[in-house]
């Protein structure tokens, strides 16, 4: 069999085992290769621990604290492993590769690239791209001593002497203050998906419904399908019982979040029962009322000697009356609908006008007016639309390498050009690239601490 037939059977075979998510093989045109997902096997109750400084001043002098903060997850991102097949492959070289990854140091990454090499000297001549993957999948913690907690470093630091460290090892983030957050919100995306993909059987009308058409109360964890839960709500708001609206389950008193009552039925029953919940809050606590944004709705003790509260959560100051920002002595005359008015006025009106409509409603107030209109130029600002599918994306940490989460495009966030399924980083490790050696521009890396050295050789 010659070296084109068996790469062609390999990729075959590949794109037989991991679907697309996970497997992107190469255009026509940038030849035989991909980008290849690899989701490493964490343990049970696997726990990330970070270590956060802090500088607090007294009087007299400055002292560093060091706070430990620990978190159960259950993914880590996954290494993204880039490949580029030799027309002379498997019978004399081996695939061209780069492997990424944002919770590994170099070291770490540098130490894994020499056991692929080493993988392909063992078995030259047959196909190792199944064996390099299940080998980071099934054996990467062990083999790197991993074991939980993983402490991440303290500090990110690029080293000014890299030549020990093999170019093919690439890490993804370039600051410690972005690696937690990272990894937080990518276990929550993914246990939100896991949720979604799972199929649960509604307890109401015993039927077998994917997650993604389910709830779960967040009280108690009981999980009943959203076309029930939906005619349920519904009946209930229509019913005026704004506090029947708990779970299902015999005994369960879970209530239902206004979040997934807003997602279950129609606006114009939301609008209801906001206003019913509201209504019943003040009628049986008189000295409580729920904070106005919809997003927190926190509970907030009234302040009996003027319409001022402070909610607790969010910090929102706002007027117990008209549930705005606090106004002080001026009467309450901003309603809901007037927002868009109140926004045309202050963008027409002249420096005395726009004083004036400061001093009556509040700058607070009249800045919300402002932004919930420039939802666009907010978009137009701060971020950007992929070059394949137009959707827009916004950059909150990572390198220079961009991936679509529509259309799975990759493209560079600098020059907004397209990028090689195969080997993305070529675009910035070519001396003739607009983009040469701009992976991390722009990025915020933490100063180098002497003390984290060692860890990062």
């Amino acid at each position: 069999m010659t070296d084109q037939e068996e790469q062609e059977d390999e990729l075959l075979a590949l794109t037989s085992i991991y679907d697309e998510e996970i497997l992107t093989l190469a255009k026509e045109g940038d030849g035989r290769g991909g980008h290849l997902l690899v989701y490493p096997h964490l343990p049970d109750h696997f726990i990330v621990k970070s270590v956060v400084k802090k500088a607090e001043k007294n009087e007299e002098n400055s002292i560093e604290i060091k706070e430990e903060k620990s978190h159960e997850i259950k993914y880590l991102p996954p290494l993204s492993l880039s490949f580029q097949l030799p027309v002379d492959y498997p019978s004399r070289s081996p695939p061209d590769f780069t492997l990424a990854c944002k919770w590994l140091n170099r070291k770490q990454l540098t130490k894994l690239c020499k056991k692929l090499d080493y993988t392909w000297e063992e078995n030259q001549g047959s196909v190792v791209l199944f064996m390099w993957a299940n080998f980071l999948q099934e054996e990467l913690f062990q083999f790197l001593d991993i074991s939980s907690p993983l402490e991440l470093a303290t500090v990110i630091t690029l080293r000014k002497d890299s030549s020990c460290l093999d170019p093919r090892a690439i890490q993804e983030v370039a600051s410690q203050g972005q690696l937690l957050p990272a990894i937080l919100e990518y276990d929550k995306q993914m246990k939100e998906r896991e949720f979604d993909r799972s199929i649960f059987t509604c307890k109401v009308c015993f039927s077998d419904v994917v997650g993604a058409k389910c709830i779960s109360f967040l009280g108690c964890g009981h999980i009943y399908c959203s076309d029930c839960m939906g005619d349920y709500f519904s009946v209930q708001i229509q019913a005026a019982n704004v506090r029947g609206l708990e779970c299902p389950e015999e005994k369960c008193e879970s209530q239902a979040h206004p979040s997934q009552v807003k997602k279950l039925v129609s606006p114009e029953l939301f609008a209801k029962y906001e206003k019913l919940l509201l209504q019943t809050c003040l009628d049986t606590m008189l000295d409580v009322i729920y904070c106005p944004r919809p997003a927190c709705q926190c509970p907030v003790l009234l302040d009996k000697e003027s319409n001022m509260s402070v909610c607790p959560n969010c910090r929102f100051v706002f007027c117990t009356l008209c549930h705005f920002t606090y106004h002080g002595l001026s009467p309450c005359k901003l309603k809901a609908d007037g927002m868009k008015k109140l926004k045309e006025e202050y963008e027409k009106g002249d420096k005395a006008t726009r004083q004036l409509l400061e001093k009556r409603y509040g700058r607070a107030t009249i800045k919300q007016a402002l932004e919930e209109s420039f939802s666009q130029e907010w978009l137009d600002k701060f971020s950007k639309q992929c070059p394949s599918c137009g959707s827009y994306i916004q950059k909150i940490d990572g390198c220079n390498k961009m991936a679509c989460m529509k259309c799975r495009a990759y493209f560079c966030w600098i020059c907004m050009g397209h990028l090689s399924n195969s080997n993305p980083y070529k675009h910035y490790n070519t001396e003739d690239s607009p983009c040469y050696n701009l992976l991390f521009e722009g990025v915020e890396v933490d100063d180098f601490d002497e003390d984290d050295e060692e860890w990062w050789i």
